[in-house]
Order: C-alpha cells, then structure tokens, then sequence
C-alpha cells in the first residue's frame, strides 16, 4: 500500500508543469501542504518551458503552512488531468508543512528513467513518427516504444505506443526521456525528471567532422541521413546553450554546428559567437518553427547537405574598445574641434546652459538660433552660419513666435531671412527619454522624431528647450542620465551639428552669492561629466545677467560676460562695445562686397535687355532672374539676404525704379543700376575723389548724397 508520501508524488507527476503562473504556485501550496520537499516541487517545475530555479526557491519559500490549501487540492488537481486512485485521501490528515519528517527525494515507484525505459519495446522502422518523418533507416537502437497495456500518463495522456527518446547527461547517465506521439501531437517529457543539460545523439563519432546540434529528434535524423554525420538532440532550444557549453568544455577543438529553426537565428548567433560554433541557417521567408526535416522532406537530402555544408561563423561584433591611431596623429592629424558659437557650443558634442527658470535662457537660445541662421556674432561671440533647429518642449507655438517677432525687430531681421530655422512645439509630447527607477532608460518617439528632423535639414545646432521636459527620469540616477546625454550626443553626431540643452537649476544653486563659480547644474553629477561644454546664468541685483563658462573639455573656458537687458530690449553685451562695433563693420564690408558683385550682375543682365522688377511677386524679382547664374550661384546668397541687398542698394541709391515697355508695348518697372552704383561696383571710374572702398557702405553712400530715384508704390524691395 502506498504511503501518502508516495500518493502525493504519484498525483504530482500527473500534472503538467506548463500551468499560469498562477495555478503553478498554487499546485506548490499544495505540494507542501502534503509533505513533499522543494526537491519534489522544484524536479517538477523544471517540466516548464518557462522554468527558473529562483522563481520556484522564491515561491516556495514565501509558501505558509496555513495558506488554506490542503494535500486534498493536489489531488483533486491531478484527477482533472487523468489521474486515478482507488485509494481515498485519509480524512485529517495534517497538512501544515514540517509536520511529517523530511524524506530523501526518490522517484515514484515505476516513474524513474530506467523503470520506465526497462519496460519499453525496441522501436521499428514502421513506428507512426518515423515515418512521418521520412526516417526509415535511421539507427533504431537507442530508441524505444511505450507497450500496449503500459499504465504510463502524462498530463493526463496515456503514452502508449509514443517514441521513446532517452536523455542522456554529460557522463552518459540515462537522465529523462521524452515522449513522441505516432501521430500530430506535443511531445512529453518524463515528469520529475531534469532535461537540463541532457541530449541524444544520433550516429557514431566522427573525429574532425562536424556535430549538429538542433532541437528535436526528426531535424537530427534528417542532419545524418544528408550527411552522415553525429547530430545531437538538445530537447528544445533553451536547452542548446547548455548542449553546446558542454560540449565545447570536453571538445574544445569540436566542430559544433548550430542549426537553428527558422525565427532563432539571431540567438544562434548571439550563442556561437560565445562559444565559437558555426551556424547553419534555413533559407529566409520560411514560416515560423520551420526547420531542418521540414527543408529536407521539401527539397532533399542533398539540398540540406549543401546547406549544412555551409554553415558559417557569425560575424565579430565591432570591438568596444577600438584602438586608436597613435603613429599618424602629425602625417594624418584630425581636424581641430569646431565651434557653431565659437568656444562654448563644440560641434559634434552637447553643451549644457543652466539657469535658474525666469532667467531668460530661452530667449538666449533663440537669440543664438537667430545668430546661426544669419551668421551674425552673438554678444560679440562669432558663430559658424547654418541652419537650426529648435525644439521647444515648456513654451507653445504661440510663445516661441513672439519671442522670435521681437528679436527680428530689434535686429531689423526680415524672417523671410530665416529659411534655415526649423521650430517645432513639442509640448504635447515632450519626453525625449524616459527611466524608471535605476534602470538605463530609453528614447522614445519624439526623440526619433528630432533626430529624423536634425538629419533631413542638416543643422548644424539643434537647441533642446529644455531638459526638465525632455528627460523623464530621476535627475540623480548618474546612469540614467548619462544615457540621456549620449542620446542627444548621438543627434549631434549625426551631422557634426553643435547640441545646445538649456536646463532649470534648484534653488539653491541660483541664489545671489552662489552664482558666480557654484554648480551651474542640478541632480547628479553625471550632467557635469557628461556635456563637454558647460554655461552658467546668473541674474545680479542689479539686474544684469553673468554668463559663465564653468566646463571646456575641447578649448580653453571663455571669460565671463555681463549681460544688460533694457526694457523692451534684449540681452547684450556690456563687456565689449568696442568688440561689436568692430563686427558690425565686417558685417557692413561683407554685405558691401555682395552688393557689388549684385550690381554687376544686374547691370549685366540690364545691358541684355533682361530687366529686373521691383515687385515681389513677380517672375523677374532679383532673386528669381539671377539664381540660375553661376556667377550669382558662387556668392550663396538666400531670397532673404538679396531682398536685404537691394534695399540697402536702394537707399544708398545704387538703383532706381525706371520705366520701360515690353516688346509688345506694356508698360513695366525695372531696377536701373545708377552712375553711383556703377562706380560703386567698379564698372565706371570715379570722376572725382571718392572715399576708399573699404569704408564705402550703405548708409555712408547714403550720407555723402547719393543718386536720386524715385520712390518705389510698394516701399522698395520690402523697405
């Protein structure tokens, strides 16, 4: 008569171990509750495709002895399941765990691998499976069947007449078997039995052939019957790695070939790679789980032997650390770092501008975006002229425009000059990076959104406003935060471009008397570490702005600048008045030489009878009759810079509105290129004194009496 010990084992193996989690834990409170050890619950688990040794020492560990499931709630689980037993449970029987002594675990009478192997049948050729298979011939003598009359189940399935495949461990021990039905059906394995670890293989050792190492008993026949070499069967593919590992520890030379079913390529490679296998792919296309008797049975023998034939090593993943050219640094120098604002925004690198919120940062960061644009100095700082783009993630549309209006009118900038400054509202969707708690994190759509837009218009700065709303994580995870730095690092890369994140400081760090030289930064020091370039504004009691550059990794750290903010004005700088009036001079001289070589080109095409208009609108505006020129294509000026040369032309009087009539009578407006113009272009020689051309500009033209034109309906060319 069996003991309750033994009932229990026997109603245990009648369960499947791929339940929910859910029953799973409640088959272990029951498990206990009748007295078997974790040794039991555990052999039984390990059945389960989704085992792991910590979720079942965790939950049996967190098992009560009185969590209200009995030794009778095992029982009635495994009749569900076909188990049968004339014996009923003892009514009273103690369910509480510990209250029968601690047993050695041992396999249920008539359960073990070799009790069940010792009564099993040789296997023929005509079994169901094998020739499903396509398999006659394949060797039969490790292979057995279930005989009729057998009172094996498993998960509630009688198995008589199923394939029985021994699996064997790494000594050769019989360690499980498994079970194959004749016809469709899942294949069982022998419960409480590990298949951890365990294979079968298929024909005799070959030394320096090569071993197939694949997931069922059928892609292993097809392997020897096209090449009739070893092939092992793993029993699954989570248990491959564990296959192959030891395998290659007691062969370190073998020639192990993974072949893969279709969909676990990418794994194969990942487990080669560390075990230095080869692989052998299916063709791509093929459905999900297909595999080596699928290719076999569908193209023949000698396709999977060419197949096999080729199996290759995956490719060495780049290395992370990557040697670096010491020998050449003088005969093959990298280029010096750049700068789009030159000295605190490095191109290819992302530099940080902490205020504390109310500062005027992001009036800052548009000034500079302006400054890029139309390459204009900024607080007497050059920058490098390129387009921008500008993603606003605290401010709507509507703030951002009257913040852009206002710096076109105080630096007398038409927007239609803008045509590289790309804005975007974020707003809705600001998180360019999220984490939880301590993990890494990762980008999110609006993070690949901004980076296709960086590419496509091949900015070279792009100005993230700002970091509270664009990074969703804890600002002390140092990990986290690196992450989200070389995120945007990354962006930068894409197109050399310059990163500009503006950033809210604490409280603390911002408060008068620990701005100048403090932490322009809060959170964790990782957003120190991580920019290569770092700003700092402060406001003072008297209202002026510091702006420090408290990090420089790539140059010297630039001297502080003192900001003025006048009423209905905007930041400039105090420190060096003599500095802008120097730049606003090369501006002049710059615009001066373009307006030169723009008077020559329409007194040329004047001279052809090509005319242009003052109207905007029309067909032959400046722009529109020069731009296939190549002489007009060499000077790179935009629509917006020629609409601001010619009204500079205008008022220095180079030019004049004249009238003249088409070829079929119509009366027209044409620009005319001036005496003064033509002499300022240097097409006619001077016939007095006149001042050196380097000191010629517009507004000095204007003040020595220029030619006298008529007054344009439409105000000139936009004036």
């Amino acid at each position: 008569m069996q003991t309750e010990i033994e009932r229990a084992r026997a109603a245990l193996a009648c369960i499947p171990a791929d339940l929910p989690r859910e029953q799973w834990a409640r088959v272990g409170m029951a498990v206990k509750a009748a007295g078997l050890t974790f040794e039991d619950f555990d052999a039984w688990s390990q059945q389960g495709a989704s085992y792991r040794t910590a979720d079942a020492r965790d939950t049996w560990r967190s098992i009560k002895a009185d969590g209200g499931v009995t030794a009778a709630t095992l029982h009635y689980i495994a009749r569900e399941h076909g188990y049968s037993d004339s014996m009923k449970p003892r009514q009273g029987l103690k369910s509480a765990a510990g209250a029968l002594p601690k047993r050695e675990h041992t396999q249920a009478p008539a359960m073990s691998p070799a009790a069940v192997w010792g009564r099993c049948e040789p296997a023929t050729w005509e079994h169901a499976y094998i020739a499903r298979k396509g398999a006659a011939g394949v060797p039969l003598a490790a292979l057995r069947v279930v005989p009729e009359g057998d009172a094996l189940r498993i998960a509630g399935q009688s198995v008589v007449g199923w394939l029985v495949v021994p699996a064997r461990g790494a000594d050769g021990e019989l360690q499980s078997l498994q079970f194959v039905p004749p016809g469709a059906g899942k294949k069982l394995n022998l419960p409480g039995a590990s298949m951890a670890g365990a294979r079968h293989i298929v024909g005799e050792p070959q030394e320096g052939r090569p071993l197939y190492l694949v997931e069922g008993i059928g892609q292993a026949w097809a392997c020897w019957q096209a090449t009739g070499r070893r092939a092992v069967v793993c029993f699954g593919w989570g248990n491959v790695g564990r296959v192959a590992a030891q395998l290659r520890e007691r062969e370190p030379t073998a020639a192990l070939v993974l072949v893969p079913d279709t969909g676990k390529e990418a794994d194969a490679d990942k487990l080669a790679r560390e075990l230095q296998c080869a692989v052998a792919k299916l063709p791509e296309g093929e459905p999900a789980n297909f595999d080596a008797n699928d290719y076999a049975r569908r193209e023949g023998g000698d396709a999977l032997a060419a197949l096999l034939e080729g199996a290759t090593e995956p490719p060495k993943p780049e290395p992370l650390l990557k040697p670096v050219d010491v020998a050449g640094v003088i005969a093959n120098p990298s280029p010096p770092p750049r700068f789009v604002w030159e000295g605190y925004c490095p191109r290819g690198e992302v530099t940080l501008l902490g205020a504390h919120g109310g500062t005027g940062k992001s009036t800052i960061g548009e000034m500079l975006a302006v400054a890029v644009v139309t390459g204009r100095p900024l607080f007497g700082v050059p920058t490098e002229r390129a387009a921008v783009v500008f993603a606003s993630l605290e401010d709507g549309a509507h703030v951002v425009r009257h913040r852009l209006a206002h710096i076109c009118r105080q630096w007398q900038i038409e927007p239609a000059e803008l045509t590289g400054l790309h804005i975007v509202d974020g707003t809705e969707s600001p998180e360019l990076f999220t984490a939880e708690g301590r993990s890494e994190g990762r980008t999110t759509a609006a993070y690949a959104e901004l980076r296709a837009l960086v590419n496509a218009t091949g900015a070279g700065l792009a100005i993230v406003d700002n970091a509270s709303d664009a990074y969703g994580g804890d600002e002390i995870q140092r990990r986290s935060v690196r992450a989200f730095v070389r995120s945007l690092a990354a962006i930068a890369r894409d197109v050399d471009a310059a990163c500009l994140l503006l950033a809210h400081v604490n409280k603390g760090t911002s408060r008068a008397g620990k701005a100048e030289g403090g932490e322009g930064y809060s959170g964790s020091t990782a957003w120190h570490n991580s920019v290569r370039s770092r700003l700092f504004m402060s406001r003072a009691a008297d209202g002026s702005l510091l702006l420090e550059h408290q990090k420089a990794n790539l140059g010297r750290k630039r001297e502080p600048l003192t900001l003025h903010w006048p009423d209905g004005g905007l930041p400039d700088s105090a420190d060096a008045p003599a500095t802008r009036v120097l730049v606003q001079r090369a501006q002049a001289r710059a615009d001066d030489t373009a307006a030169a070589a723009l008077l020559r080109l329409l007194a040329e095409f004047e001279g052809r009878g090509q005319y242009a208009s003052p109207n905007l609108a029309a067909r032959n505006n400046p722009h529109a009759l020069l731009r296939s020129e190549p002489a007009f294509k060499a000077l790179g000026l935009t629509r917006g810079d020629v609409q601001r040369l010619v009204n500079q032309c205008q008022r220095a009087g180079w030019i004049e509105v004249a009238d003249y009539r088409t070829s079929d009578r119509k009366e027209r407006e044409r620009w005319a290129v001036t005496e003064q113009g033509r002499i300022f272009a240097g097409l006619t020689a001077p016939t007095a004194p006149t001042a050196p051309t380097s000191d010629v500009s517009a507004e000095g033209a204007k003040a020595q009496g220029g030619c006298a034109h008529r007054a344009h309906p439409l105000g000139g060319y936009g004036g």
